[in-house]
């Protein structure tokens, strides 16, 4: 994936103002503005990836794995004994 170098600009609307509240001291708790807070948040949540690109990534990455519903009970009861 190619990075633009150009800034991008977000808007929310309609943020619950109870949200809004909790969001700008969190901000404040940590020296940041709103927007520096925001930013940051949305940078580590585009950084690491959701289950279903872990699951898209593993399918594309390894071998399929041919077993049966009769295999997995069989292996299973075998390590029951």
């Amino acid at each position: 994936m190619s990075e633009s170098t150009e800034a991008g600009i977000v808007q929310v609307r309609d943020v619950n103002p109870a949200t809004l509240g909790v969001l700008r001291e969190r901000a404040k708790s940590l020296g940041q503005s709103l927007s520096g807070y925001l930013r940051d948040l949305m940078d580590a949540d585009a950084a690491s990836e959701t289950n279903a690109e872990v699951i898209a990534r593993i399918a594309r990455e390894r071998e399929p794995v041919e077993l049966t519903m009769d295999d997995i009970l069989t292996a299973r009861d075998e390590g029951r004994r």
